[in-house]
Formats: structure tokens, C-alpha cells, sequence
């Protein structure tokens, strides 16, 4: 399967699915509730053929932003790793 397919999968709304009842809906990006998306935590242009489990996706905001700060976390992230992405420096 390429890999641009790899993570739409049934097994990867499975693992998704797992992945909400294990971490909630708290953004890993910005920590703030009410997550919508699922971040790979290994960017998917720097490991295209990453296994999909549970364990490679964090609850994220997506496209609806963040009801807190209003970022919208997953995108604003892009393939950069973690450690680079902006987090709020005071708590909201």
C-alpha cells in the first residue's frame, strides 16, 4: 500500500479509535481540552512507512482551532518535530 494511503485505513481508524480512549481529548501541542484531530507524533514526511498503532498519534486541534487559544495546533505543527512547536507559556 503507498504510504500517502498507509494511515486512512481501517486499521488506522481502528488504532485512532484507541488512541482517544487512551489519551482523551486533550491537545498534546497546546494542552488544552476539546482536540478533534489525531497528530502522528513521527510526522508522516519523516517516516512515511511508520507502523500504525495507538502509540504513533496524539489528540490534536485541527481545522476548528482551539476553543482556548484558538490555534489550530496539527497544522501550524507541520512536519516539524515537537520540540519546535510553539506551547503556551502561561496557564489558560
Amino acid at each position: 500500500m503507498p504510504a500517502d494511503r498507509l494511515h486512512t485505513t481501517r486499521p488506522a481508524r481502528r488504532a485512532k479509535a484507541t488512541m482517544w480512549a487512551m489519551y482523551g481529548r486533550t491537545c498534546w501541542i497546546c494542552g488544552h481540552d476539546g482536540a478533534t484531530d489525531a497528530d502522528l507524533v513521527v510526522p508522516r514526511a519523516q517516516a512515511p512507512h511508520q507502523p500504525v498503532s495507538p502509540q504513533a498519534y496524539r489528540p490534536a486541534h485541527g481545522v476548528g482551532g482551539c476553543p482556548t487559544c484558538g490555534r489550530r495546533c496539527n497544522q501550524e505543527r507541520g512536519t516539524r518535530e515537537q520540540s519546535a512547536v510553539w506551547r503556551p507559556r502561561i496557564d489558560w
